[in-house]
């Protein structure tokens, strides 16, 4: 039965593979030339038929000449796996022509490409590939929105003659692209970042390789490790000294990101989308700063699925897995905080200062934000919004108000 419809639905596909890729643009336009003038071919009183028998013709000679110098390629080729969001990215393909004719023409083109995504060179072409001889094709992509894309297959073929059908298609499958969502770098942020004490905190510090920090000598008292014994202090004072460090720990801060929609209508939806994108971006803009400023981000990405990560002080593969997670982050209807106040809350012990991307201001915000403050640490709320909240937002210097547009436009350098 499978196998049956499987094939029944390679009958019925072939007619759309045609005329929706088989067929160049320019064989496209031909092709509705072919129906208008058919129309004509009614009568022989309109010569308008003859027009009709000659682009037919033209589609004849192009499917017998392009059939029999149909060429033979193969192709390798790579494209970069991340990129931003609304950049160019450049890939190249090797193509190596193996038949024993030359092949003419040769172009590049994708079946169905994802919303969002812009093939930006489908003309480029190499005019002639001798046999045996290989070439370069670039491919260029513009991504429009941040996410994660598996594209389809690109074919490289050839249009000879005429340019109005492809033959000889080779085809080749790229990894999947991760777009990182666009965001304009902080110039400050006003958090405290106390070196309070966290569990496990010099054992991350010690495999991003900053050791303790030396403070001076001490006498040797007994039973200590030998490799801090100082010898060259050892000689000058004539008794064991040992070597004194002082452990140091990273700031922890956990960043908050809330993408729930609370308005349902469809005018505040729409609002409500362009709010969950300007969350995102500033919460890029937060990681990528706290970055620099070698804390350990706890990420706390609360969609319609719950991402946790936690970073190592200035780890810059483990920061771009942050930005992975807040590409692939959605908004969602329902109300995710319940779910991320228990997890923090373990956590809270070891946590300096919390900061909460907010897109409106309920009890429930209002009471998480009490529950960090009651644990010790330091509370810092945005929220992107520009309507009216459920609660009215108290704007203090710990809680500020922002709307979807000052952050896209770039205007928000400072927090």
């Amino acid at each position: 039965m499978p196998l049956e419809m499987a094939a029944k639905n390679s009958r019925h596909q072939k007619l759309p593979f045609r005329l929706g890729f088989k067929m160049t643009p320019l064989g496209r336009v031909a092709a509705f030339f072919i129906f208008l003038s058919a129309l004509g071919s009614i009568t022989v009183e309109i010569p308008i038929y003859q027009l009709f028998f000659g682009i037919v013709s033209l589609f004849g000679i192009a499917e017998t000449v392009g059939w029999v110098y149909r060429p033979s390629l193969e192709v390798t080729g790579w494209l970069p796996s991340h990129a931003g969001e609304g950049d160019e990215i450049t890939g190249s393909l090797k193509v190596t022509n193996k038949g024993y004719f030359p092949a003419y023409d040769i172009m590049t083109a994708f079946m169905v490409l994802p919303r969002g995504v812009e093939h930006l060179n489908p003309r480029d072409y190499l005019r002639e590939l001798k046999s045996g001889e290989t070439a370069h094709l670039p491919v260029r992509l513009r991504i429009g929105r941040r996410g994660e894309y598996l594209l389809p297959s690109l074919s490289v073929h050839s249009t000879f003659p005429l340019n109005l059908m492809r033959f000889g298609s080779a085809r080749i499958r790229f990894p999947r692209i991760t777009v990182f969502p666009k965001y304009t770098p902080l110039e400050r942020l006003e958090v405290p970042v106390s070196r309070r004490f966290q569990n496990g905190g010099i054992l991350v510090e010690t495999r991003t390789g900053h050791p303790p920090e030396y403070v001076g000598n001490r006498e040797y008292v007994s039973g200590e490790p030998v490799r801090r014994l100082d010898f060259r202090a050892w000689a000058r004072v004539g008794k064991p000294v040992v070597r004194e460090y002082q452990d140091e720990f990273c700031s922890r801060v956990a960043l908050v990101l809330d993408t729930w929609i609370s308005d349902r209508s469809r005018r505040r939806r729409r609002q409500g989308l362009a709010a969950v994108e300007a969350a995102v971006s500033l919460t890029a803009a937060l990681a990528v700063h706290l970055r620099q400023t070698e804390s350990i981000i706890d990420l706390f990405a609360a969609g319609p699925d719950l991402f946790l990560f936690q970073t190592a002080s200035g780890d810059q593969l483990e920061s771009d897995a942050v930005l992975e997670i807040l590409a692939a982050v959605e908004a969602t209807d329902h109300d995710p905080l319940e779910k991320v106040s228990p997890v923090i809350a373990e956590s809270l012990e070891s946590i300096a200062s919390v900061i909460c991307v907010f897109l409106d201001w309920d009890k429930t915000r209002e009471e998480f934000v009490q529950l960090v403050q009651e644990n010790g640490c330091h509370a810092r709320v945005v929220l992107i919004r520009d309507h009216e909240t459920l609660l009215p937002f108290p704007e203090s210097e710990d809680l500020t108000r922002l709307s979807p547009k000052q952050v896209t436009s770039g205007t928000v350098g400072e927090l």
